[in-house]
């Protein structure tokens, strides 16, 4: 499914984003945001060439339900990545803090593991 940089939609996935958009269902940035669609005028466009069309339900059926969990998956991955990103980068901060703490007070901070414990 994947052609380019981006990725490929089938026509029914375009008519069923534009009938969402059409309908007030979904503003165009919501639609792009939600089916993670790349451009910013992509959907734009799929709107003058699908758009004020007559659409069935057995046309916004078309897109069946493993597209659908296809997209949902795709986007929770992108989701997910974006976390793992934000906890490396708050981990390099919060051992940076430790570190110049550590050089500064002249201190250990971390917990040497294997130590054992006192007993009280």
């Amino acid at each position: 499914m994947e052609e380019g940089r981006g990725v490929r939609y089938t026509e029914a996935m375009k008519r069923h984003v534009v009938w969402e958009v059409e309908h007030g269902r979904i503003s165009q940035g919501e639609a792009s945001r939600r089916y993670g669609i790349l451009g910013h005028s992509t959907v734009l466009k799929w709107c003058r060439r699908y758009g004020k069309i007559a659409t069935t339900p057995q046309t916004r059926k078309a897109m069946d339900k493993h597209e659908m969990e296809l997209l949902r998956l795709q986007n929770e991955i992108k989701a997910l990545k974006q976390e793992l990103d934000d906890a490396r980068f708050k981990n390099v901060v919060l051992e940076t803090l430790v570190d110049v703490a550590e050089r500064e007070l002249q201190i250990p901070i971390r917990k040497k593991y294997g130590a054992k414990r006192s007993v009280k």
